[in-house]
């Protein structure tokens, strides 16, 4: 699968704490809070990823939404988050500065 167009992305403080409303599993365990996340979109695929990331960038698990409002409701559903805290990518050169 090719590298992902990142279209949104959010570094989550203390301002953005989790709702409560989710928690996510892997291997019979909690997973983590993320430390950010981010919204992207795969060449050929209509729908569009929340990834939930580490402080070091690395995905700890992903969610799949049918528009970039879904994601960033979902992601608004977990932690306190307003619409204007995303940081848009507008340009590649922007997209590949923050890709990790």
């Amino acid at each position: 699968m090719n590298d992902p167009k990142h279209l949104r992305r959010i570094q989550l403080t203390l301002a953005n704490r989790p709702t409560g409303n989710t928690r996510h599993f892997g291997g019979g365990e909690f997973l983590p809070v993320p430390a950010e996340l981010r919204i992207v979109q795969y060449e050929n695929d209509a729908g569009f990823y929340l990834f939930y990331c580490d402080k070091t960038g690395l995905k700890i698990t992903d969610t799949y939404h049918d528009s970039i409002e879904q994601a960033m409701t979902q992601a608004s559903f977990e932690f306190t988050i307003h619409e204007d805290e995303w940081e848009v990518f507008d340009t590649p050169a922007q997209m590949v500065r923050h890709k990790r």
